[in-house]
């Protein structure tokens, strides 16, 4: 992926802060210097050259057409050759310094070949560095630090941060500074250790694989939207992208390593975070409180505000902050669908054997009321039979009063026991007629009339 580099007009390379190393290195060069001079002296006064007085060189004397001043005289006994040949074993010894000191950087820092090692040599000998400044793109910092020396080992050197992006350093193996956009000068061995994007961050995941509290499995894809905390600075146009530099400091040194072996930084680790807080939270729902419509509230609206509640609270720290967070489009497989239709179905089966059930049972209960209710007005009819029969001193009817109340009474349980239960009609047919025929022996034959001759 490209990235287009910008920078400010006005950018201009910046020098690293002043450090203790610096000063020590500017007395290092001039005791160095006071050192070569000092033994040029003490070449000359060992070898007790005295040319006062002494003409030039015919080949000078042609060059120099008009008389020295004794003075120069020093100057000619400093660039004899007598003077001059003790810096041979200098010379000599200097560059076989050189050369091993090259070819430990190769092998130190496994360089492809000695010139690359004698151009970093002369780099952290000099303390900075020619040429153009290394554009760094945001994420491409490991991708390009086995192709350049500056990445891979460290400064002097000059990178390039494009508008929008932001650099961490390391010295010494701990952290250094943050650099914000345009040029920088690295100073000797200071670390690239990230480029981090200052732009809003979205990712989606789709179909994030989930079980529910009563072991059924479903998919939700999750949408996330996130940036590095800005700390609370406002946008300006001479600050277009504001940042916390505490936040940019944990945000580059968020990294985890699981068990699959890859490394995760801030940019992937809010995705892996809130797929595992996004199982968690659906473990703990039964499938029908997610699939229900009838709530006050929406199931997968009070999901999401969990969810995004506990994922801002994880990406706080690591100096992130969370714009929005949305999940959706719930998808069951197949063989779920299937099994969530059959337990649905048993479920409605259960329902409706448990309300035949309560049916039956109050079917049951009616019944019996029904039966004792006619046992007891059986019971009074046959006794308010014999009253009547006592009172109307037609003690010979008794019996055809008892018999025609008991008819009655069992006609009448036997309606009542219709209504719960089924009852033959033909058996209400025959106590109709058993009724009515008893009925009218009572009512068109008198038994005292029977008696007599």
């Amino acid at each position: 992926m490209t990235q287009t580099q910008s920078f400010s007009a006005g950018s201009s390379p910046q020098m690293p802060p002043p450090t203790p190393q610096r000063g020590r290195n500017m007395v290092f060069t001039l005791l160095l210097i006071l050192l070569v001079i000092g033994y040029w002296v003490f070449a000359r006064y060992l070898e007790r050259i005295d040319l006062v007085g002494v003409p030039l060189a015919t080949l000078w004397q042609i060059i120099i057409r008009f008389p020295l001043p004794d003075s120069f005289a020093l100057v000619r006994e400093m660039f004899s050759w007598r003077v001059l040949r003790h810096f041979i074993p200098v010379i000599i010894g200097w560059w076989l310094a050189y050369e091993a000191a090259a070819s430990l950087v190769k092998a130190l820092y496994a360089l492809p070949d000695r010139p690359s090692a004698k151009r970093l040599l002369q780099q952290l000998v000099r303390g900075a560095a020619p040429g153009k400044p290394l554009a760094v793109p945001a994420g491409g910092v490991e991708a390009m630090r086995d192709a350049y020396v500056l990445l891979r080992i460290g400064g002097p050197g000059k990178i390039a941060i494009s508008r929008g992006n932001v650099a961490v350093t390391e010295l010494n193996g701990r952290f250094h500074r943050v650099l914000p956009a345009g040029i920088h000068n690295l100073q000797r061995f200071e670390y690239l250790h990230d480029v981090l994007d200052l732009h809003p961050q979205e990712q989606a995941i789709e179909r994030v694989p989930l079980v529910t509290r009563d072991g059924i499995e479903l998919y939700l894809d999750m949408r996330l939207r996130f940036q590095i905390d800005t700390g609370g600075i406002p946008v300006t146009r001479e600050r277009p992208f504001p940042y916390d530099e505490l936040a940019v400091r944990l945000a580059a040194y968020a990294q985890t390593v699981y068990t699959d072996g890859i490394i995760y930084n801030w940019l992937t680790l809010p995705a892996k975070n809130g797929r595992r807080l996004l199982r968690q939270i659906v473990a703990g729902y039964p499938l029908d409180d997610i699939l229900a419509n009838n709530q006050a509230a929406d199931p997968l609206l009070a999901i999401q505000t969990e969810l995004a509640r506990l994922t801002r609270a994880e990406l706080r720290k690591m100096g992130l902050n969370l714009i929005s967070m949305h999940i959706g489009n719930l998808t069951l497989p197949k063989d779920v669908t299937t099994q969530y239709v059959e337990f649905w179905k048993s479920q409605s089966e259960a329902s409706i054997r448990l309300s035949r059930a309560d049916g039956e049972a109050a079917a049951l209960e009616e019944l019996e009321i029904a039966h004792a209710e006619a046992e007891v007005t059986m019971i009074q009819a046959i006794l308010e039979g014999v009253q009547r029969a006592r009172f109307s001193a037609n003690v010979a009817g008794i019996r055809e009063v008892v018999a025609l109340r008991m008819i009655e009474a069992l006609e009448k349980m036997a309606r009542q026991s219709q209504q719960a239960s089924t009852v033959s009609p033909q058996l209400l047919s025959q106590l109709v007629a058993l009724r009515r025929q008893l009925d009218t022996g009572v009512l068109s034959k008198d038994p005292q009339e029977s008696e007599e001759p």
